[in-house]
């Protein structure tokens, strides 16, 4: 009798449940692709080409099922028991309102209703424009980001500050390194990504001291296919070729994501003369150098069970140029590695706790084209390789979401971070570290349905710098079309290493400038301020925003006296790093998306910055006051292929310099076509063609000036991507 209590307790305790159903959309018609999961739980899954879906091992009681799909408004259903033909309805929404995102808080939003004003790239976005590139895709959809092009690797901007100020992460993971003082953007995987999250503005509170213009998040896709396997191939003129593969497998607990992109281009001239002390004289270096770049990122996950969830991940890159034997001495060689770690515990009364560990490492070397002797007698021989420089970075974060009581949602959590660097012919004293310790605390309050209120602050201890505390609030007002957010956040950034350390030398121009380091640099600070309005509707969605980030401290560079010694070594300059005392930038950014009907969709842009050091009243630099964007989409469904045509384009006014070689203003318009034949059993082909830069816009000035753009001129493309799902 014992024994038969016992296994009717057992079975009562682990009494579960399983779900079979069908998403479909108005006209009945199966969503493929459509994720499907048990709220606050890791049971989830993916419809498949008929829509269908099976979920297992459902702890039995009240659960909320939740469905959600690229170009539909959520659905979600009460589950109390097993059920085999579950039905759930989508509504078409022809714009993004639904889209959930997680960078203006650290947790879940809708994106209509985050308190915080945050942009959105979709998937579907970045599918219909096909722009290979992150910068090339930023450029074309997001007017509050520019890029000063040069050969090596673009100098980003946001709302007027640079690289420098951006935090990029993957995945909420910080993207390490940098080519020329900018993080290398051809780290990221383009045909990886899920949608990409922009944050303008101080965000130091939750995200540390790299986030004073912002943070732009790459969320990565996941699948939850038992099998989805896609390739993509992209070719276009002058050698330029692009290859994505990516492979996701989910079996019981156990999930695996890999995915590699391949990028490679021949290089090309826009002017055949370069400017050399004062005189154009003829040339051979390019523009835009011949380059291949390699990224391989393995993702495993595990969930043992409803609440806990594990992954391991790890990263390989590595980048190569090409550059003219007649014009240089030496090629460049980045490599990257990164690893990372952690785990996910769902609480109950739906909150959860993180813990994230992960390392990334980044090194440049040059590779000799000919025979050289350095300052130091040593002699290299072609195909030699000499290592220049390495980046650490580690980091480790603990954070915990939960609600309190029925109208606040906390958010606490502390971080660990060591950043070093090792550059032995460049660094001032050898391999150099320093590491930041943070605790920080944030509260989304929700009154009345009606008001969000979003406090935060951050403790920072620098083991340089000492101590700094950074806070932050945010507040949204919500009318029945209408959402009205105010912002205030303080930024601190510390000196970067080679800010503080670095000697190096920079050629331009004909002139030979050795940069050093100054260890007595203060660091930098801001206060932003914004005020936004948006109103929303289903086929409109307008957003104005405006703000003004007082900036103290500022880091730039400066002349210096150069020494005897120095002069006979065959420097012509010599600068070194110091604060501007005060500083502000100002500006408006007004963006809007519309369903114009007949299956048109139309969204745009406009950007406008004001940026001034307020202790000599000059602009700063390689700043656009006006830049706009337009994108024009069209979708028609044949039957046996559905096609999609769209028109980007990007207005920018010239990039002020001080020495007065403005880069000039320029238009660029693009068209790109993509059609998807109907699935035969899982596979799914995409042929795509398309032009870029319609109009034929080449900067042509002679090397060594400052572009508007490397474009080589208007060029052609064509596409085919390959989809297999299970």
């Amino acid at each position: 009798m014992l024994t038969a209590l016992l296994c009717c307790a057992v079975n009562i305790v682990f009494a579960q449940m399983s779900l079979q159903g069908k998403v479909v959309d108005e006209d009945e018609k199966p969503i493929a692709g459509a994720s499907v999961w048990i709220e606050y739980t890791t049971i989830g899954t993916s419809t498949n080409q008929k829509g269908e879906f099976s979920l297992e091992k459902i702890p039995d009681g009240s659960n909320l099922l939740r469905v959600s799909a690229l170009d539909y408004t959520g659905g979600r259903k009460q589950i109390d028991s097993s059920v085999g033909n579950v039905v759930i309805k989508m509504k078409h929404s022809p714009l993004k309102l639904n889209e959930v995102v997680v960078t203006g808080t650290g947790t879940l939003n809708k994106l209509k209703n985050s308190p915080v004003a945050i942009d959105v790239i979709s998937q579907k976005e970045l599918q219909n424009t096909s722009i290979p590139t992150f910068e090339n895709a930023m450029i074309a959809l997001n007017p509050s980001l520019s890029f000063t092009p040069n050969a090596m690797g673009s100098y980003m901007q946001l709302n007027g500050l640079s690289n420098r100020y951006i935090l990029v992460l993957v995945d909420g993971k910080k993207l390490g390194g940098d080519v020329g003082g900018n993080v290398d953007l051809n780290r990221i995987d383009m045909g990886n990504i899920k949608r990409i999250e922009i944050l303008k503005g101080a965000a130091s509170s939750l995200y540390g001291s790299d986030a004073i213009a912002g943070v732009i998040n790459i969320i990565t896709n996941r699948p939850k296919d038992l099998l989805n396997f896609s390739t993509e191939t992209r070719l276009s003129e002058y050698g330029q070729f692009n290859q994505n593969i990516n492979l996701y497998l989910n079996a019981g607990g156990f999930s695996s994501a890999t995915s590699f992109q391949r990028n490679q281009a021949d290089g090309w001239q826009l002017n055949k003369k370069e400017l050399l002390n004062g005189e154009e004289v003829d040339t051979d270096k390019q523009a835009m150098l011949r380059f291949y770049s390699d990224i391989f990122s393995q993702r495993f996950g595990y969930t043992p069970t409803k609440e806990l969830s594990l992954y391991v991940e790890g990263s390989a890159f590595d980048k190569k140029f090409k550059r003219p034997v007649s014009a240089y001495g030496f090629d460049m060689k980045y490599v990257d590695y990164s690893f990372g770690a952690g785990a996910k515990y769902l609480l109950k009364n739906n909150g959860v706790i993180s813990l994230d560990w992960n390392t990334d490492r980044f090194e440049y070397s040059k590779v000799y084209l000919k025979e050289t002797t350095d300052k130091n007698g040593t002699v290299f021989i072609p195909g030699q390789e000499e290592f220049v420089r390495r980046q650490k970075y580690h980091n480790i974060n603990l954070k915990s979401s939960f609600y309190a009581g029925k109208y606040n949602k906390v958010t606490v959590g502390t971080e660990y971070k060591m950043d070093n660097l090792y550059a032995p012919s460049d660094s001032i004293g050898g391999s150099k570290d320093v590491y930041t310790l943070a605790f920080y605390a944030q509260d989304e309050i929700n009154l009345f349905g009606k008001l969000s209120i979003v406090p935060g602050i951050r403790y920072i201890y620098n083991e340089t710098f000492k101590n700094r505390v950074t806070p932050k609030i945010s507040a949204m007002y919500s009318l029945d079309y209408f959402n009205f957010r105010a912002s205030y956040a303080a930024g601190f950034k510390t000196p970067e290493l080679k800010q503080l350390f670095m000697k190096t030398e920079v050629t331009s121009r004909g002139n030979t400038t050795l940069s050093i380091g100054n260890k007595d640099l203060k660091p930098e600070s801001s206060n932003y301020y914004s005020l936004n309005t948006e109103y929303v509707r289903d086929f409109l969605t307008i957003s104005l925003t405006g703000y003004i980030n007082n900036l103290r401290n500022m880091i730039n560079t400066y002349e210096v006296e150069l020494t005897p010694e120095e002069i006979a070594e065959g420097y012509n300059k010599k600068s070194s790093y110091h604060n501007i005392g005060k500083s502000r930038i100002q500006g408006i950014d007004l963006a809007f998306n519309s369903y114009l009907g007949a299956n048109f969709t139309l969204g745009g842009g406009y950007s406008y910055v004001n940026a001034k050091d307020l202790d000599t009243g000059k602009r700063l630099q390689r700043i656009s006051r006006h830049t706009g964007n337009v994108n024009l989409n069209w979708f028609k469904d044949w039957g046996i292929l559905k096609s999609n045509f769209n028109i980007n384009g990007r207005l920018q006014s010239r990039r002020y310099y001080d020495d007065g070689d403005d880069a000039r203003a320029y238009q660029l318009w693009n068209i790109a076509t993509r059609h998807t034949f109907k699935s035969i059993n899982g596979l799914v082909f995409e042929p795509g063609f398309g032009i870029e830069n319609i109009f034929d816009f080449v900067d042509d000035k002679p090397f060594n000036r400052n572009y508007a753009t490397l474009s080589p001129g208007r060029t052609y493309y064509a596409s085919l991507k390959i989809k297999f799902s299970k």
